[in-house]
């Protein structure tokens, strides 16, 4: 279905550039941190934190004032109600790393912060042809899919590469891995599995690549 273009809001713009500052959690684990444990033990307490916090203003008038009144014209109609995503995604990225290879876990969860992103930008943008039953476009996806892609190539030749080949019999099918990870990512940004997209892109596109890593 083609629609018409809207312009986009100041109040999306700052969203989705909040949003993408996150790239600074799978960058650090896998550059600066290093370490799983002490990554989970670093995220852990915001996660809980921001939880808790979301919680407490969801049920209670008092803070939900206060944060609506700081926060509220930066936040989806839907996270005025709800945990916000970025509740969401540090939950994630906790999960992700806690059960998942340190490079999957990289990768699965930029591509949730580049790919959300550059879909939002893209779709809201250029997005003419939506997709059935949802507010997704096809321009989105593709937006999504080639900044993933370029993200995960980006870092497999600066320093990934080197990992894939000491661990893998065939190295080189680390871009497969690379590339069908940006696919589902993409794929799942774009349906409504009725799950928050922080939560469902980076388990699954993760789930994804482990799997075909066990065959390179």
């Amino acid at each position: 279905m083609v629609t018409e273009i809207r312009p986009i809001s100041h109040n999306e713009i700052y969203r989705k550039l909040t949003h993408l500052f996150a790239i600074i959690i799978p960058v650090l684990y896998y550059l600066v941190v290093k370490n799983q444990l002490l990554a989970i033990a670093i995220l852990l307490p915001f996660a809980i934190g921001s939880v808790v916090w979301d919680s407490a203003r969801i049920e209670s008038p008092k803070y939900r004032h206060h944060f609506l009144k700081l926060f509220g014209s930066h936040l989806r109609d839907s996270e005025v109600s709800r945990h916000t995503g970025g509740t969401y995604l540090l939950t994630s990225s906790v999960v992700v790393i806690a059960v998942f290879s340190k490079e999957i876990a990289y990768l699965a969860i930029s591509y949730l912060v580049v790919g959300d992103t550059f879909a939002a930008f893209v779709g809201l943008s250029m997005g003419r042809r939506k997709f059935v039953r949802s507010k997704k476009s096809l321009e989105g996806f593709i937006g999504a899919f080639v900044s993933c892609s370029v993200w995960g190539l980006l870092s497999y030749f600066l320093f990934l590469k080197r990992v894939f080949s000491y661990d893998c019999a065939h190295p080189e099918l680390a871009v497969i891995l690379i590339i069908l990870g940006a696919l589902v990512a993409s794929v799942v940004e774009s349906v409504d599995l009725h799950i928050n997209d922080n939560i469902s892109i980076p388990i699954l596109s993760a789930l994804a690549m482990t799997v075909i890593y066990m065959f390179i």
